[in-house]
């Protein structure tokens, strides 16, 4: 008799409805998952005859189902970091055209803190890639009034993180308003920007089971939301965990799984 014990393995992909409509998009391969299940839930109204004798149950209908499934992947890359951020437009690619900037006003500075620079009430990202030290009518300049103040000494610009830190003894002192002259580049860099609502579109998991057949699982409709914690720092691999909840759509059923094709 064959036995189909299975040790499960697969791949999960995903297609995003385009926004405000149930139209997918492409499948997207979410990479490595460590984990990826089901649960169906259902609830019952029972009917029970109280005519003669004891109370016996002699109807039961499911009023209710519920499906629902968990996914954790270690891939942290933007597309699936936008599904746990609630990101309607997932991953978005935010162009800067660069040019100079005068005068970019800092208001009551304290020293030992850092302040971004290029930050606006539309932007609160700020410029991320900036000529330093610059020269000429590029150079990168902190200022108050006339008053030139000293890299290494007053101030520190670093880079990586864009921040510029007023240095504690040095000559830019509590509640000073200075301003900064800087040239931001041109460059490109990817955005996500959290949301408020479950990101929807189509899930597929394709299993490649190193014991027992395999199948792929296809869900015309799920709606994707986090599931917990993003340990960002620590001695683990990273891991997203995600819920998502099998919903229905049109006359189309909740799940479908088919086998490998066959000739009969």
């Amino acid at each position: 008799m064959a036995r189909d014990y299975t040790i499960g393995r697969g791949e999960v992909h995903f297609a995003r409805f385009l926004p405000g409509t149930t139209t997918r998009t492409g499948y997207r391969y979410l990479g490595n998952t460590p984990e990826f299940s089901l649960t169906l839930e259902s609830e019952t109204l029972d009917h029970y005859n109280s005519d003669r004798g004891i109370r016996e149950k002699d109807a039961s209908v499911t009023i209710e189902v519920t499906r629902s499934g968990t996914i954790a992947t270690d891939e942290i890359n933007n597309e699936n970091v936008s599904m746990f951020l609630f990101s309607a437009n997932g991953a978005e690619v935010i162009t800067s055209a660069g040019g100079a900037v005068t005068g970019y006003a800092i208001a009551d500075v304290i020293p030992g803190q850092s302040y971004p620079l290029g930050v606006d009430a539309a932007d609160p990202v700020g410029a991320l890639s900036i000529a330093y030290p610059g020269t000429g009518p590029t150079a990168f300049a902190v200022k108050k009034g006339a008053t030139v103040f000293t890299a290494g000494d007053d101030y520190v610009y670093t880079p990586a993180s864009a921040l510029l830190k007023i240095i504690d003894g040095g000559a830019i002192l509590k509640g000073d308003d200075i301003t900064v002259d800087f040239t931001e580049l041109a460059y490109s860099y990817e955005l996500v920007k959290s949301g408020s609502e479950p990101v929807t579109g189509a899930l597929k998991f394709v299993t490649y089971n190193p014991i027992g057949p395999d199948r792929i699982f296809t869900f015309p409709y799920v709606s994707i939301s986090p599931n917990g914690d993003w340990n960002l720092k620590g001695d683990e691999w990273q891991q997203l965990p995600l819920n998502f909840e099998i919903l229905r759509l049109g006359d189309l059923e909740a799940i479908y799984m088919n086998g490998a094709p066959f000739t009969p």
